[in-house]
């Protein structure tokens, strides 16, 4: 069994180079947990995939700790570089259970715990935004592909992703919303599939987590 516990909070902001963030970690099992916490600088790629690579720019202390059964561990968080005047930094914590001395052969299945979360930098003043532009649809058997851009200078979390044609919007109210959390980095393009057929498109809307919401015509041809 992985190790049982609690991350607060689920993501960092950082605005000044050098001021740390705190970060708790709780375990709430019966057994002693060490962990180890690794920044890595995150990107996308032309396919909208994320990519991890090791980097100095952010500092997690301490590194590596245990934490005894119904205590906490406070890991303090830096930005060690020089915050973009013109677009945010990404990057991510990796916050990995290290495996129990070894036991008997056979006995069980050991599972360890890793989290991964987003750490977003801004300079301050920054008026950080993303903005979403509709690179392409092109409507399949399998439903309609759509193709979306992050023109902005800042990351957006996705609530969904929804296409309207003649025969209404897909995806229906009872069924799972499209690219619900999933994070379109400044720069970033991702496809998603929504499927279906909505019949004749005419439009396709793309809502946040924030609330904020983009709608693009599609053009048809006569």
């Amino acid at each position: 069994m992985a190790a049982a516990v609690d991350v607060n909070p689920v993501r960092l902001d950082l605005h000044h180079a050098g001021v740390s963030a705190e970060l708790r970690i709780r375990n709430e099992d019966t057994i002693p947990v060490s962990m180890d916490v690794i920044a890595m600088l995150w990107s996308q790629n032309d396919l909208g995939e994320n990519q991890l690579a090791e980097t100095d720019q952010i500092l997690a202390v301490p590194p590596i700790f245990t934490i005894e059964p119904g205590s906490q561990q406070i890991v303090r968080v830096a930005f060690l570089g020089n915050p973009d005047p013109e677009a945010e930094h990404t990057f991510r914590l990796l916050i990995t259970e290290l495996a129990p001395p070894a036991g008997p052969q056979g006995t069980a299945v050991t599972m360890r715990l890793q989290v991964s979360l987003p750490v977003f930098v801004t300079a301050p003043g920054l008026d950080a935004q993303p903005e979403i532009e509709l690179v392409s649809v092109d409507q399949t058997e399998e439903g309609t592909y759509v193709s979306l851009h992050n023109a902005g200078n800042a990351h957006v979390k996705l609530k969904s992703v929804e296409v309207t044609g003649g025969a209404g919007t897909l995806p229906e109210k009872d069924q799972t919303p499209v690219a619900q959390a999933r994070y379109l980095l400044p720069g970033a393009t991702v496809e998603f599939l929504v499927p279906g057929d909505p019949g004749v498109l005419k439009h396709v809307n793309i809502t946040s987590e924030k609330g904020r919401g983009w709608e693009h015509a599609v053009a048809n041809p006569e």
